[in-house]
């Protein structure tokens, strides 16, 4: 019991990025803890691939700030769960935020996240979960636009188990086995970057960048190979029958998901407010706009 508490306390005050916490079913979900633990607490939901060290390259105001960086099972630090679905994350969300004695929180789903935050908005239906902003957030896979950029190519990657299985592997080998600062210099050659974008990657961003990347597949592709899966599948939900409030953000001159996925969130919620910044791309928007998202889904 005095390791559990110790444990316990050392992830509400040190905010440790090693910290990972343990469900009923035995599987452990990492996360991170950044901010003040008095403050309204504020899950993250990292992109694809990300981690719980995503937020390390984000300029937050920790002094005005509660977040909680959940890893979805198979990244990071959290364990596989076979047959894991879109539908399974809130039930753990609400698990880890019955471990952190959180009465009532908000989350902020970014990319790849926002599925996954889409999710809780529908399941978690009482008001412990007041709000969710989506960040240049993925839309279900028949939307208007998700064949298009980068996450087209994600798209296609999840209709195809076995060729996603192969690419993903040798990434993953390559990106562990490579200089953190070369693999950045590649990776902003080949990937098309809005203006915004590319002025935002100097070297420091891009070597952490890499990191939360190698992160998400230090022990596996498992993580990142079933969201592919998932995220061009049905996500077994109607965002038509959400009545929670959103916020949803997105870059006019994101290159990775097109903004006009965001307008699919704007046809079919209840309840929402669209924020659509015309010079920003899929980081920029999260890095210069973080601290309002996050006063927003807060107050």
């Amino acid at each position: 019991l005095r390791k559990i508490f110790s444990n316990f306390t050392r992830m509400k005050k040190g905010y440790d990025s090693k910290s990972s916490i343990k469900l009923n079913n035995g599987k452990r979900i990492g996360l991170a803890m950044y901010g003040e633990t008095k403050l309204f607490p504020v899950f993250y939901f990292h992109g694809w691939p990300g981690s719980r060290l995503e937020l390390e390259n984000l300029p937050i105001n920790k002094k005005k700030c509660n977040i909680i960086a959940l890893e979805r099972p198979g990244y990071g630090l959290s364990d596989t769960i076979p047959n894991f679905k879109i539908l399974d994350w809130p039930k753990i969300v609400l698990e880890v935020a019955d471990k952190l004695n959180l009465k009532k929180f908000s989350i902020i789903g970014v990319s790849g996240g926002a599925p996954f935050a889409s999710a809780c908005g529908y399941s978690i239906k009482n008001e412990r979960l007041k709000c969710i902003a989506l960040v240049c957030g993925l839309a279900p896979h028949n939307a208007k636009g998700m064949d298009k950029g980068r996450v087209g190519f994600l798209m296609q990657l999840g209709k195809r188990p076995i060729v996603s299985w192969i690419l993903l592997n040798f990434l993953r080998t390559r990106l562990l086995n490579s200089n953190p600062e070369k693999s950045f210099i590649k990776w902003k050659e080949k990937i098309p970057l809005s203006k915004s974008d590319r002025n935002l990657f100097n070297k420091n961003r891009g070597i952490k960048l890499i990191k939360n990347f190698r992160e998400s597949v230090r022990n596996g592709i498992s993580g990142v190979y079933r969201d592919a899966k998932l995220y061009s599948s049905d996500w077994d939900f109607d965002l038509r029958n959400i009545k929670k409030t959103f916020f949803i953000w997105h870059g006019k001159s994101d290159y990775t998901v097109p903004s006009i996925t965001s307008y699919y969130y704007k046809k079919n919620l209840k309840n929402k407010k669209i924020f659509l910044k015309p010079y920003e791309g899929h980081f920029s928007i999260c890095y210069n706009y973080i601290n309002e998202i996050i006063r927003q889904v807060s107050e």
